[in-house]
């Protein structure tokens, strides 16, 4: 048996910022949006909320200090 690593020989290595890209010829996977989500409190309605997740998806509210998930906008 041979100790030479039959996984390495001519394989190109992906770069680590390219190995979660990915690309499709699915015209509906490439039209698909990501959803936006409501900046409004579940529990007080208040607007003034802050950011948790960078898409808006977890939020804490500035007026009654509770962390909440996001309501999806029906309308994106």
């Amino acid at each position: 048996m041979s100790s030479s690593n039959t996984f390495t020989r001519d394989l190109t290595q992906t770069p680590l910022n390219d190995a979660y890209k990915y690309q499709t010829f699915s015209n509906y996977i490439n039209n698909m949006k990501l959803p936006t989500y409501s900046s409004i409190c579940i529990f007080c309605s208040s607007k003034e909320t802050t950011l948790l997740m960078n898409d808006g998806s977890f939020r804490k509210c500035n007026g009654c200090n509770r962390q909440f998930k996001a309501a999806i906008l029906r309308n994106s």
